[in-house]
């Protein structure tokens, strides 16, 4: 019989979420494994967008962390966004508080080196889990080498494909609510602003947008993206569209003539937040991209990964010194997250499906937007 090692937390997943939830917890005392299937440094197809929010959740944890990312080089900041319509009529955007855009390769792998001075985590790298379940007296995670790991608690923080949100929570894929991308770096981006966001809604490539995010190095993140049931019911190929888009659109064309590409384009998937879910149950609790915390506009998934996986650490505190972990007693988490996060989610959603393919609207907002008396009063803030 395999011997089972005892924990008090399980986290599945050493992303921003399941990172920050053992750096939330490096004070507690608990017994924490955390769980990664691949081998850090490893790269996370995104669009490399840490917004101002991070650094207050980072804050929040431990002053010197903030700290630590403003001292971090391999960062550019973040300071405007500029959106295009399809008649390429820009909309400048500042931001009230500066972001920064990191590789994501590069940030997950400080986070994840964080993570690891937490004295009572065990850090699995490169471990493929098989199952996960829970029942009134423990939860439980099989790998696939034979060995089983039992705890408290499991915080599923392993990503869109996640397999406590399949297994635990029975999660399956909404078309209409999620999103596939795309996303190549080039170097030698022609005009590229060091400190802005471009955002382009493009006609024929509506809904979704292309992108190109500025990184240091005079490199770019550049990506394309578009909702997954558009894609599945118009047969839309993603990397074509956004190769078409780079070499047949002339403006973008004109930007790209001396670019290099630095890799393959990949591509990735994006659960996002336009609908709710049950994120917890017995001994269990979802975060980041396993619990479909994604922003349905402009994408973005690493601050409410990290707050979520915030809040999951603090719920544990509370289940502990209660010593309860049922469904009921965790549906608490469920009820924070939405709290903090469901109208933002469902205000993007509303003007993701107002917009749509209405290029006349989308052409129509941006002009207003540059009118004088409405730009002054157009929410600075970063997505």
């Amino acid at each position: 019989m395999n011997e089972i090692k005892i924990f008090d937390v399980i986290i599945i997943g050493a992303g921003p979420a399941g990172s920050t939830a053992t750096i939330a917890l490096r004070n507690s005392g608990l017994k924490v494994a955390l769980l990664e299937k691949e081998l850090f440094p490893r790269d996370k197809i995104c669009g490399d967008a840490v917004s101002s929010v991070v650094k207050r959740i980072l804050r929040q944890i431990d002053p010197e962390l903030e700290k630590q990312l403003d001292q971090f080089e391999e960062k550019v900041y973040i300071e405007k966004a500029k959106l295009y319509s399809p008649k390429f009529e820009s909309l400048e955007i500042a931001f009230s508080k500066k972001g920064h855009c990191i590789k994501r390769i590069v940030f997950d792998n400080w986070l994840f080196n964080i993570a690891c001075q937490n004295k009572n985590a065990e850090i699995f790298q490169q471990i493929k889990v098989s199952t996960v379940t829970s029942n009134q007296e423990y939860a439980e995670v099989k790998l696939e080498d034979g060995r089983i790991l039992r705890a408290k608690v499991i915080l599923g923080c392993d990503g869109a494909h996640s397999i406590v949100a399949k297994q635990l929570a029975n999660f399956k894929v909404d078309r209409k609510h999620y999103s596939g991308a795309v996303r190549q770096y080039y170097k030698n981006v022609k005009g590229l602003e060091g400190n802005a966001l471009e955002v382009y809604f493009l006609k024929g490539y509506l809904p979704g947008y292309f992108w190109i995010f500025p990184l240091n190095n005079n490199e770019a993140n550049v990506g394309f993206g578009m909702l997954s049931d558009t894609i599945a019911k118009q047969k839309i190929d993603i990397k074509k569209s956004m190769s078409d888009i780079i070499n047949h659109i002339p403006e973008v064309a004109e930007r790209f003539k001396d670019a290099i590409p630095l890799e393959e384009t990949k591509g990735f998937g994006l659960p996002l937040g336009s609908k709710k879910y049950h994120i917890s149950g017995e001994r269990f609790m979802l975060c980041g991209d396993a619990a479909s915390l994604i922003d349905p506009f402009s994408g973005e998934g690493i601050e409410t990964a990290m707050e979520s996986g915030k809040f999951a650490a603090e719920q544990i505190l509370k289940c502990i010194e209660a010593n309860d972990f049922s469904s009921s007693k965790l549906k608490a988490y469920d009820e924070r997250v939405y709290k903090k996060m469901w109208s933002n989610f469902n205000n993007h959603y509303i003007l993701q499906r107002i917009l749509g393919k209405r290029v006349w609207l989308i052409n129509w907002l941006i002009s207003f937007g540059n009118i004088p008396f409405i730009k002054k009063r157009i929410p600075k803030y970063f997505y």
